[in-house]
C-alpha cells in the first residue's frame, strides 16, 4: 500500500510561541524517515473568502505572508508543494486528488498547522473517504495554543479511533 506525508500548512506566518518548534521537528523527522511521497501544503487566503467577510483577517493573501517555513524548504520540488485557496482541508485541492487517485495511495501520514483547523478537517475527511489515516501528534500544533491541540487530537481520538493519533517515534 502506497503511503504519503501531508505536511499541512506549516507557514512562516503561523509560527509563534506555541508553535516555534514544530517545522525543526518535521524537518528531523523528514531526515530519518521514508515515504512513497511528500506533500507540502499552503493555505493562501482570498479577498472574498470568509475569512475576510466574517473575521477580516485580510492576512495571508500575498506570497511573502504564505511561504513555507525555511526548514523544510530542502524538501520542497516543483510537484509535491499545493495551495488550498482558503480552505480547511487538503481535499478540496483537484490536484492533490488527482495525484492520490493516480499514483494508488491509500495511507496518509498527516502533520502541520493548526490541529484544531486544517489539520483535523482534513483527516475526517480523509477517514470519510476511505483512507488510512494516520495524525503525527508531536509533529502538528495549533497557532491559538497548546489547548486547541489537546482538544483536536482527543477529537480526532473519539472520532476516528485511539489508533489515528500516533507519536513520530513509533514510525
Amino acid at each position: 500500500m502506497r503511503n504519503a506525508l501531508l505536511v499541512i500548512d506549516v507557514q512562516e506566518d503561523f509560527v509563534n510561541k506555541s508553535t516555534k518548534r514544530i517545522p525543526i521537528k518535521i524537518r528531523d523527522f523528514l531526515k530519518t524517515h521514508k515515504f512513497d511521497y511528500v506533500f507540502f501544503f499552503k493555505f493562501v487566503n482570498d479577498k472574498k473568502s470568509n475569512w475576510e467577510k466574517v473575521f477580516k483577517w485580510g492576512k495571508m493573501l500575498k506570497d511573502s505572508e504564505t511561504k513555507i517555513v525555511p526548514e523544510l524548504k530542502l524538501f520542497l520540488r516543483k510537484n509535491n508543494v499545493f495551495i488550498k485557496n482558503a480552505a480547511f482541508s487538503v481535499f478540496t485541492v483537484k490536484k492533490f486528488n488527482n495525484c492520490l487517485k493516480k499514483n494508488k495511495i491509500k495511507k496518509l501520514f498527516m502533520c502541520g498547522f493548526d490541529t484544531h483547523a486544517c489539520v483535523l478537517a482534513s483527516a475526517l475527511e480523509a477517514f470519510s473517504k476511505g483512507f488510512d489515516v494516520k495524525v503525527i501528534e508531536d509533529l502538528c500544533g495549533a497557532s491559538h495554543g497548546e489547548s486547541y491541540h489537546k482538544s483536536a487530537i482527543n477529537i480526532l481520538k473519539v472520532n476516528l479511533g485511539r489508533s489515528t493519533v500516533i507519536k513520530s517515534k513509533n514510525l
